[in-house]
Parts: C-alpha cells; sequence; structure tokens
C-alpha cells in the first residue's frame, strides 16, 4: 500500500514512455536528469541537461533561451487516496500545466515508484489526442 510516509524523499526518473493514439514512445531522455521529490504535501520536479553553459554578467536573451531549453521545473501539492495521486500544479516552465490538476496510479516494489495514467495533452494545448504515460522512478535519498 501506498502512503505519504512512503513516498517523502527523492526519486530518480529511470524510465518513461508516453502512449498517444496506440502508439507507445520512449520518452526517457539519458542525456537529462529528472528528479522528483515529496514531502507530506508537496511534490516538485526538476529535469536538466549535463553541463549546462553558465550565464555571462550580461545575462542576453539568447543565454536565456538556451536555459530555459536546459531546465524544466514545476511543483505544487498533492493529494493522495489509496493508490491514486493527484498532483495540483501550482508552479511550472510549461505555464500550460499551472492550475491544473492531473491524477496517476501508484503503485510502489522496494525502491522502484511507478507513476501511470491518462495524460491530458489535448486539454493542456500538446496535442489532439489524450495520452498515456507510465514512468518509473528509484528511490535516490
Amino acid at each position: 500500500m501506498i502512503n505519504k510516509k512512503s513516498l517523502i524523499g527523492e526519486w530518480r526518473l529511470i524510465d518513461a514512455q508516453m502512449t498517444v493514439s496506440g502508439k507507445t514512445e520512449n520518452t526517457f531522455d539519458a542525456n537529462r536528469e529528472m528528479v522528483k521529490l515529496f514531502t507530506g504535501t508537496h511534490f516538485s520536479f526538476y529535469s536538466k541537461t549535463a553541463n549546462r553553459t553558465a550565464y555571462s554578467a550580461a545575462v542576453t536573451d539568447q543565454e536565456r533561451l538556451q536555459g530555459s531549453k536546459t531546465l524544466d521545473a514545476g511543483g505544487g501539492r498533492y493529494d493522495l487516496l489509496g493508490d491514486i495521486y493527484t498532483e495540483h500544479v501550482t508552479y511550472c516552465t510549461y505555464p500550460n500545466y499551472e492550475g491544473k490538476s492531473i491524477s496517476f496510479k501508484l503503485s510502489l516494489s522496494g525502491n522502484t515508484l511507478t507513476q501511470e495514467g491518462d495524460y491530458p495533452l489535448k486539454e493542456l494545448g500538446f496535442s489532439e489526442h489524450d495520452g498515456y504515460v507510465k514512468e518509473v522512478y528509484q528511490r535516490i535519498e
């Protein structure tokens, strides 16, 4: 059984898939590190590429654009009812997510957490069809 106490800590994404219109694609990017953090009430995540380029003293628009392409982040509060986990997104690099609530089914086996469920791609403005996402995380703390 999943409970909030078993979620608390840091989790690294080790596998991810998205299915849209019957076609499943591996969406895990080994060139990015994605970490999800849980407290008893809130979640957050970041995803970043290795070797991010530092800004100059002038911090140009080009540098900001490049920086935004190498880091994603978001978070908010969450609910957990049995194995149904709902993220209530407060902030996100992608503004389309802010104010949205997305539910997933969680399963936990040892230090491996699986999060999966319908993904509202259409509502978020990313596709004409919704998808189904499956992400697998390994506990790192």
